[in-house]
């Protein structure tokens, strides 16, 4: 069993980024590290299989049918940038073990909501948010997959 370091982790969803970005997806990564030394990976792909096919969503879903629930609340997710409302939801609802990201997302980015929902006692449920994380290397894969569309 090979435990990898975070940041060895990071690259891992950097690599994931670039290739949705090779896809003309936005270039977002996701890695879960179950803790045991085995990973999930994987890429936006809603360009191609729609609004809900987020790098988290897609993880998540592979996670919980291969390894089940216990497994994903023990991982750790890592993504470049960070998760939506919508991915964070179903990062609580998952019930994770925590969430390391990269950059911050100010337009779709949730934590901020999502830390105001639970200081409102609305997600009894948290996990720690650790933020910046190879930060410089995801906010310049967005940066250039973005400036190539204008």
């Amino acid at each position: 069993m090979t435990v990898l370091l975070p940041v060895e982790i990071m690259k891992i969803a950097l690599e994931e980024a670039r290739t949705a970005a090779a896809e003309n997806e936005v270039p977002i990564g996701a890695v879960l590290d179950l803790g045991d030394g085995s990973l999930i990976r994987g890429h936006n792909r809603a360009e191609a299989e729609g609004p809900l096919a987020h790098a988290e969503l897609i993880v998540l879903e592979r996670a919980l049918k291969e390894k089940g629930r216990e497994a994903v609340g023990r991982a750790t997710l890592f993504v470049t940038v960070e998760p939506c409302i919508m991915c964070l939801g179903a990062m609580v609802h998952a019930r994770i073990g925590g969430l390391v990201y990269g950059a911050p997302e100010p337009k779709f980015g949730g934590i901020g909501i999502l830390e105001q929902a639970r200081k409102e006692g609305r997600y009894p449920y948290s996990f720690p948010v650790h933020a910046g994380l190879m930060e410089e290397e995801a906010a310049l894969l967005m940066k250039e997959f973005f400036g190539r569309l204008r």
